[in-house]
């Protein structure tokens, strides 16, 4: 839920949804409808079935608990290698190494000259890193402490170097390329009418939460002051929500009926 939201939203929807789901077995044996429904105003709704998708292999294949160690947890959908880590060290105290988009900002100006304030090395590269430093024990500590030196000092734009405890081992302390200042141009998001898509995209979730619509009322409901032409723009988030397994469309001659994906 963290993962693209602020914590300070996801602390609410967090509570209800462990009322929904309190375990694996109940968000497993959910309807892909109810897990929609319950992540409403989340957004990125993928990330809702995703997790869904783990609920049941976790229950299928390892008798409902979580696996606890990285190896284990990479065979699970939507678990990749940074959150096979976290989870494996931070929850299970495996002594793993952690790289997170902090830690190889770190690792890239500790051990080389950096370029510039955005110039980081391969991850690959990091990670073997990362393994080598990493200490036999209180792997947890040692990951959460360069998660913070990232986070707070070392950070992405306008670094602290007088406040870092490595400075004098770092290869770009006080380099001008770390303070220079750079301004970063953010691609503009996909929008209609001036909202964003994915905005749109939760209307039509919504929409959809008590039954089946056409592509024009879907339209009609998500877009004020709806006209014909609009439905051009909202076909293409159908179309692609569908191919996301979100929705289902059933298509009767030039008629598109749409349901919340079973």
């Amino acid at each position: 839920m963290a993962q693209q939201t602020q914590v300070s939203r996801v602390v609410v929807f967090y509570k209800e949804w462990l009322k929904k789901f309190p375990t694996f077995s109940a968000l497993a044996a959910a309807s892909k409808a109810d897990v929609l429904r319950q992540w409403s105003g989340l957004g990125y709704n993928s990330r809702a079935l995703r997790l869904h998708a783990l609920a049941k292999e976790v229950v299928e294949n390892f008798n409902g608990a979580l696996p606890r160690t990285a190896d284990e947890l990479l065979q699970l959908p939507g678990i990749g290698k940074y959150t096979a880590n976290a989870i494996a060290c931070f929850a299970f105290g495996e002594n793993s190494a952690v790289v997170d988009v902090n830690v190889r900002r770190v690792y890239s100006r500790l051990l080389w000259k950096v370029r510039s304030a955005a110039d980081v090395k391969p991850e690959n590269t990091v990670w073997e890193i990362a393994k080598n430093f990493l200490p036999h024990q209180r792997a947890a500590e040692w990951n959460q402490a360069l998660m913070d030196l990232g986070a707070l000092i070392c950070t992405a734009r306008n670094p602290k170097c007088a406040s870092c405890p490595v400075n004098k081992q770092c290869a770009s302390a006080f380099s001008d390329a770390l303070l220079k200042k750079t301004i970063t141009k953010k691609n503009p998001e996909p929008s209609f009418n001036g909202i964003p898509r994915r905005i749109y995209r939760g209307r039509i979730l919504k929409a959809l939460h008590d039954r089946p619509l056409t592509s024009r009322q879907i339209a009609s409901r998500v877009i004020e002051n709806f006209k014909l032409h609009d439905l051009k723009w909202i076909n293409e988030i159908l179309e692609k929500m569908e191919r996301e397994a979100l929705i289902t469309i059933q298509r009767i001659g030039s008629t598109k009926k749409v349901s919340i994906a079973r």
